[in-house]
């Protein structure tokens, strides 16, 4: 049976929160929920799932328990406040202005750097595949977590501090092997600043002129890189920076249609949006006359 402590670094900035908005708390039910993901987009059955995780039908309890302690806070400082159309508010801006304001504050966010002890236990035995599955989560989880407020684009981005080069080999041939598609620049960082501004021009210029959300008269579609109009999809494509080394580098993965999408996304989609993705090469960049656009 599982049972591990790990301690886990906030590579970019989380905003995560329980009750008081206004107050950044890492909360088990975050971390179970996004083991959860995981778990289903890896490959197991809606069954599995329920003896691993519990459910209402049948009532079944968790086989798993998770506690946090030990946080170690980081602030983030001031935050930034996105004013114009460049790569960095093209990913910070839909966040700063789709919760209130007490969300977006430094006191709702664990700055990178923070620090915190995770408790994983199982308390019971469960299904062999079961377990292979949820072992393959938790791995996943530890290379590629992320917990709070817009996830798919490169926030609440968590990593487990003993994470190395194995194991990162491990952790991209399980996804790989489970039908994901993973990308990663080779251009490094120091700033979790300069890694989101890497992401936002792959995001601005690239992958939202093809697939866009609405904006700028464009037809609203329901994609893998998600859309409110015509109907709701969350993005099937993580944004997703990882450490290696000390360094931050841009990476992003997609998770397989047929494990997260609904049926009008998947229509739309022949191949995963970042099959054709290179991001070796250097990020577009926005023509000078600029534009006005609205939609993340």
């Amino acid at each position: 049976m599982i049972a591990s402590t790990s301690t886990f670094e906030c590579i970019t900035p989380c905003f995560c929160a329980g009750a008081d908005q206004a107050k950044a708390e890492i909360r088990p039910s975050s971390i179970r929920g996004a083991l959860r993901w995981w778990f289903r987009a890896l490959g197991g059955s809606k069954e599995m799932e329920t003896e691993v995780f519990g459910g209402a039908e049948p009532i079944t309890a968790s086989s798993i328990l998770i506690r946090v302690s030990e946080i170690s806070s980081k602030s983030i400082g001031r935050l930034p406040q996105p004013q114009r159309i460049d790569p960095l508010s093209y990913i910070l801006y839909f966040p700063s202005v789709s919760s209130d304001k007490k969300r977006w504050n430094e006191s709702a966010c664990y700055g990178p750097g923070t620090t915190f002890k995770l408790h994983f236990k199982q308390l019971r035995r469960i299904d062999p595949q079961a377990e292979k599955k949820l072992s393959e989560a938790f791995l996943a989880f530890r290379h590629f977590g992320s917990i709070g407020m817009h996830t798919t684009r490169c926030l609440g981005a968590v990593q487990c501090s003993e994470v190395n080069a194995g194991s990162w080999d491990s952790a991209i041939k399980l996804i790989e092997s489970a039908r994901f598609t993973y990308r990663q620049s080779d251009k490094t960082h120091k700033i979790w600043d300069a890694v989101l501004k890497e992401a936002g021009q792959w995001l601005q210029n690239d992958m939202r002129k093809e697939f866009g959300a609405g904006g700028n008269k464009k037809p609203a579609k329901a994609t893998a890189l998600g859309s409110a109009l015509p109907v709701r999809q969350t993005s099937a494509v993580y944004l997703r920076p990882i450490k290696q080394n000390g360094d931050l580098i841009f990476a992003a993965f997609e998770a397989p249609h047929d494990k997260v999408l609904g049926a009008a996304s998947k229509q739309l989609h022949a191949h995963p949006i970042l099959q054709s993705r290179d991001f070796t090469n250097a990020p577009p960049q926005a023509p000078q006359q600029g534009g006005h656009r609205r939609s993340r």
